[in-house]
């Protein structure tokens, strides 16, 4: 009877110790199924079955259009940290890359098949590692699909055997993970995807339904395993492929889930996208370009990959990016990982150019709208301000999804802010909760800056982060503002994480701060604190337990707290020479001046370069005038030109 026969989507029978010859009769096969195999099953020939499965193997595989910078058998080893330590012994790790080096470069012989047959063998007979784990039986299945044709008859019968068994276990079709000790947990990222999940019912049933796609039910398998793919990565990205901010924090495991499935589709000659979707993978892998590091880890993730450089670098080829793309380029400019160690090479393209700030500023690329940097989604509530494409760019990303925005500031590649930025809020000496959503409601990008503003209300208090970066000039932007309806004294602190190995050390005689990591230099300027330390200033800047706090104090409904992040090697000399100055601007309308909590504005002046910092805290009647610049905007950022003419950066209404 069907039920009593062996096939996906139906209850599985004990075959433990049943003897091979009846394992084959009771297998269900479609009525298109490869002839040769079905013959020798039904016939319950060990042996013929086994080289009627090799020859299907060797006909179905096709050759990938470009070599992966990660061969497909380590390609597994990218969700080793996805379940946690415990889920991916180090013997299972080793395994696989004995096996790679048993492959070796050069062709196939008959003494390297006989070498990888034994060590396949051996690792079978062991009772360490068994499919019962998601990663254990991505491990074995990949091992099938890669090396079954080099592997000897009774040792690719024992691996299918082992392989199909295991599947048939899992229950995927009804909907149960395959579980490793506890349960899998649910996503808790806010974006409704979880790497896990989407490799247990997502890529394992794909792959399985691939592998065995002769047998009954597994069409139905493969079906449901495309449709949680495809469902996992609308979830997980805006219409432009910008990921979500929430799942920034483990993108580079969903990443070789859905890299992983994909390869898997082409090589079966089943693609697993439809147009459109692969349009929005391809942009997913363009966006992750932007956010990932020198070493190819992602902003604000955790970094657990086995190789982060060389699953992006694969992912543009199998996603189809064209090397004329700037991402494409970018992820191939990383310098490689070495698949057989899991260690990084740290050894950095020639053509960085980090710190030679002449020679960076020639090969600036003119700005091109129609393959920008820079990206920023309501919807995934994600920013990445970012000066260009080249190795060596400087870039802030700023996630707000949470109440506490998250910000990683790279200047040259280096990592100089990482964490949360935290800010903490006093209206007469009471806190102020800021626990309600950011909002984005001021974005642009040009050919001179980035500039982002989010906005919560909160207690009667309405709070505005600004952010600029410059696309030219090498230096950032930051400012906190509160507005209260009421108040009589405002305190704000904003709190910023410094990155791992980044020192900072106070100038003696005023309020500037000095960041550094290795050979680059940083200053941070508290614009609206008085410049030198012997006069009285209404808050403070300082580091603290590996945070910069700045403390700014005021009196009236609203208080501004800027501060300027300049790394420029042009004006480190002009910086260490005190060659700098800062001080508050005089801020009024109609002929009448306004205090701090109605306006505020600021110059600076490092070196031969000046800018004017204007912001408007409670709207005016008519223009107001700072500096001799008259604005009815609620901000202004500008810079001094060689004329002494002022150059508007940044203005918003």
């Amino acid at each position: 009877m069907a039920t009593d026969r062996i096939r996906f989507c139906s209850t599985p029978l004990r075959t433990d110790d049943m003897p091979d010859a009846e394992f084959l009769r009771l297998l269900q096969w479609r009525n298109s199924a490869d002839p040769r195999i079905t013959a020798a099953a039904d016939a319950g020939k060990r042996q013929t079955f086994a080289r009627a499965l090799r020859l299907a193997l060797n006909s179905s595989k096709r050759p990938p259009r470009a070599k992966p910078e990660t061969p497909p058998l380590l390609q597994p080893l990218w969700s080793r940290h996805a379940f946690g330590e415990a889920a991916d012994p180090d013997h299972g790790t080793m395994f696989l890359k004995e096996l790679q080096r048993c492959l070796g470069r050069g062709k196939s012989s008959a003494k390297s098949n006989s070498r990888i047959s034994r060590l396949v063998a051996r690792e079978l007979a062991s009772s360490r590692d068994t499919p019962a784990s998601p990663l254990a039986l991505l491990r074995w299945l990949t091992v099938l699909t890669t090396l079954g044709p080099k592997l000897s008859d009774g040792v690719l019968f024992t691996l299918w055997r082992k392989v199909l068994e295991a599947s048939l276990a899992a229950e995927l079709d009804r909907g149960h993970p395959i579980q490793h000790g506890d349960a899998v947990p649910e996503a808790d990222d806010g974006c409704g995807v979880d790497d896990r999940q989407l490799l247990v019912a997502g890529e394992l049933s794909w792959r399985i339904g691939l592998c065995f796609s002769d047998l009954r039910g597994a069409g139905k398998l493969r079906k449901a395993g495309r449709r949680c793919l495809r469902d996992g990565l609308e979830s997980l990205t805006d219409g432009d492929g910008t990921p979500h901010a929430g799942a920034l924090h483990r993108l580079p495991l969903t990443l070789a889930v859905l890299t992983r499935s994909t390869a898997a589709g082409n090589a079966a000659g089943e693609p697993l996208w439809s147009s459109h979707a692969a349009e929005r993978f391809e942009s997913l892998i363009s966006r992750a370009a932007g956010l990932c590091h020198a070493d190819g880890r992602i902003a604000l993730s955790n970094g657990a990959s086995f190789a982060p450089a060389s699953l992006l670098r694969t992912a543009s080829q199998i996603a189809g990016l064209s090397k004329r793309e700037p991402s494409a380029r970018r992820l191939l400019s990383l310098p490689d990982d070495s698949p057989l160690s899991g260690q990084r090479n740290r050894k950095r393209p020639a053509h960085a150019g980090l710190h030679k700030n002449s020679a960076l500023r020639k090969r600036l690329p003119s700005f091109d709208a129609k393959a920008p940097p820079s990206t920023q989604s309501d919807w995934a509530e994600l920013a990445c301000l970012r000066n260009n494409w080249l190795m060596g760019a400087d870039r802030c990303v700023i996630a707000h999804h949470q109440t506490r925005p998250q910000i990683c500031l790279t200047a040259f590649e280096r990592t100089l802010i990482d964490g949360d930025w935290q800010p903490d809020l006093r209206v007469d000496g009471k806190p102020v909760a800021l626990d309600g959503e950011w909002s984005c409601v001021c974005w642009f990008s040009d050919k001179d800056a980035d500039y982002l503003e989010l906005q919560q209300d909160a207690e009667g208090v309405t709070v505005t982060r600004q952010v600029m970066l410059s696309r030219t000039d090498h230096w950032l932007f930051l400012a906190d503002a509160a507005v209260a309806a009421q108040a009589e004294t405002i305190e704000l602190t904003t709190q910023l994480p410094l990155a791992e190995r980044v020192e900072c050390k106070a100038a003696r005689w005023s309020r500037e701060l000095r960041l550094s990591r290795q050979k680059l230099k940083a200053t941070v300027y508290p614009l609206a604190l008085d410049q030198q330390r012997v006069l009285h200033a209404h808050g403070s800047l300082e580091a603290r337990a590996g945070e910069l706090l700045l403390r700014q104090q005021a009196t009236g409904a609203a208080v501004y707290a800027p501060l300027l992040i300049d790394w420029s090697p042009e004006r480190r000399r002009a910086s260490e020479r005190r060659q700098f100055e800062w001080r508050r601007l005089t801020v009024a309308e109609d002929g009448v001046i306004l205090g701090a909590d109605a306006a505020t504005g600021f110059r600076l002046r490092v070196g031969k370069h000046q800018w004017v910092f204007y912001r408007s805290l409670v709207t005016g009647e008519t223009a107001r005038t700072v500096l001799g610049h008259h604005t009815r905007h609620e901000t202004v950022i500008a810079e001094f030109t060689a004329a002494g003419n002022i150059e508007p950066l940044v203005m918003v209404e």
